[in-house]
């Protein structure tokens, strides 16, 4: 009786210990929406990192999970970090993005950036934009994300079954 309890003892642990790398370090999130397109599309399987978040370990150019809510329901949201604490970033009228005087080159993004931003990002808090921005709810609408109210970083992306290419 020992050894069949030592044995589901072993296997509950090993389980246990798999799960919290899963749950910590790359915790699958299906993508609903277009926001992130060409990067990121409807239905993409993303893994995200809870530890990397944790740790502060992101910066601009990051793609970031975290919870919105919206009209009294809960979303899980993912968009780039364009900029974080201290950064200073402006829309421009031909629709580039401007990080503290430096406009950025953003060979992801798909349709035009509008909107209207000129703000120096507070203390622990992220501008962050979808890719897709003619069809993104981001920060230009929601405002600075508080650095506690991301979830986690993508850190590993595949594509469904379904979108897979057969050769």
């Amino acid at each position: 009786m020992n050894e069949i309890l030592k044995d589901w003892g072993s296997v509950i642990l090993r389980s246990a210990i798999i799960l919290v790398v899963l749950f910590f370090f790359f915790w699958p999130v299906k993508l609903e929406g277009s926001s992130m397109e060409p990067t990121l599309n409807d239905g993409d399987i993303i893994c995200m990192s809870r530890f990397f978040v944790q740790m502060g370990w992101y910066e601009k150019g990051d793609i970031v999970v975290f919870q919105y809510i919206e009209q009294g329901k809960e979303k899980v949201v993912l968009k780039r970090i364009l900029a974080t604490e201290g950064d200073h970033i402006r829309l421009l009228a031909d629709g580039s993005v401007e990080i503290n005087g430096d406009v950025l080159q953003e060979n992801y993004v798909e349709g035009p950036t509008n909107g209207i931003v000129d703000m120096t990002i507070p203390k622990s808090t992220v501008f962050v934009m979808g890719d897709n921005r003619s069809t993104s709810f981001d920060s230009r609408n929601m405002g600075v994300i508080s650095c506690d109210d991301l979830t986690g970083k993508v850190v590993l992306r595949w594509f469904p079954i379904n979108q897979m290419r057969t050769y």
